[in-house]
Order: C-alpha cells, then structure tokens, then sequence
C-alpha cells in the first residue's frame, strides 16, 4: 500500500519537488514533531484514520479537497493560503524557520491550470501573466494542466498561444504529461496545436 501511495504521490507533478525536499535527513525531526502533531490534532486525526484504513483509495478522496489539504499544509509547515493563513501566519513561520524558503508561491498559471480554473486562467493572462511561466522545475501551465488532465485549461493555453513544446528541468514536454499520467483526451489537442511526437 505504501509504495502505491508513494508511487502515486510522486506521478503527481505538484508533489514531486515539495516530496523530495520532506524526504531529506536535515529535516527528519522536524517532520517527525510535525506528524506527531497531526495525529494529534482533532480536526485531521478522522482524516488520518480514514486514510489509514482505507488505503490509496481513501487518500484520493482528500486529494482534491481544499479544506482538508489546507489543514495538512498548515501542520506540515508548508504554505498555506486562504483567510486562515494570515491568523496563523505567525506561528507557522515561527515553526517553520529555513525549511520555507525551500518552497515557492505558487504561480497563478499553475495553480489555476492544475485545479482547473478556465476563467482563474483567462483573467490571468488578460492581466498579462505570461502564459509560458516555468517554475523552478521547467514546468509551466500547460504541463501542469496535461498532468491533472484538466482539458479546458489545456485548450485555453493553447488558444492563447503557449508554447506546445516546451521542456522542463528532464526534458519532458506536455505531451509527456499528457501521456505518463493517461489524460489522452489532452493527446490530440496538442498535437492539433504542433506539439512534436
């Protein structure tokens, strides 16, 4: 279970550089103390024992889920956004020290291309954000929108011109993305669009 889990947490394109940043040493105990206090905490610890007993399945059903990602976020240190985080903007950072700036704020491309926010998207690039924004890893909008499978996203930036073609950090297109994590409804839209098989 543990390694499916693992598997599909590293597949997701939004995790994979948060994930290999938790998983080093320097960090562990303050991971450790972290974690204890999510199991601790009564508003995760149901979420936690549904996770545990349920298994990959019962992570899915939280994967998507705002409030409770949040919640995580906040416990694990991890930035978090909404109109809680101000209320807790102080304790977080006090407890969080250096392991912050090891986290970026998120671009507004990618966060609305990968929870597929069409309109979020358009007002963004009619407000001159540009379209084709890498993040540390390469990845712009288009890849995170292929790797969520949120196909009108995907059209959105295509229509307003983002590049097909563009490679991240390992030289995977969106393309790549669309493929490796099965979205081919996403396939025929950006070979339409000239992406290069």
């Amino acid at each position: 279970m543990a390694e499916r889990l693992g598997s599909a947490l590293m597949q997701d394109p939004a995790m994979s550089s948060v994930l290999g940043s938790l998983t080093d040493p320097a960090h562990k105990e303050q991971l450790q103390a972290r974690v204890g206090r999510m199991k601790d905490d009564p508003s995760l610890k149901p979420i936690l024992n549904e996770i545990e007993s349920g298994g990959p399945a019962a992570m899915m059903k939280y994967w998507n889920d705002l409030e409770a990602l949040q919640k995580f976020g906040r416990a694990m240190g991890v930035g978090v956004g909404g109109p809680s985080a101000a209320a807790a903007g102080a304790e977080v950072e006090e407890e969080t020290g250096d392991i912050d700036k090891e986290y970026e704020e998120e671009s507004v491309i990618h966060h609305a291309a990968s929870m597929g926010d069409v309109e979020g998207l358009r007002v963004a690039m009619e407000d001159g954000v540009n379209k084709d924004e890498e993040d540390t890893e390469g990845r712009c909008g288009l890849h995170f929108a292929c790797g969520y499978g949120e196909l009108a996203c995907v059209q959105a930036l295509l229509e307003a011109g983002a590049a097909a073609d563009t490679v991240n950090k390992n030289k995977n297109t969106a393309l790549h993305y669309a493929a490796g994590y099965g979205h081919e409804a996403c396939v025929p839209l950006l070979l339409y669009h000239g992406a290069s098989v």
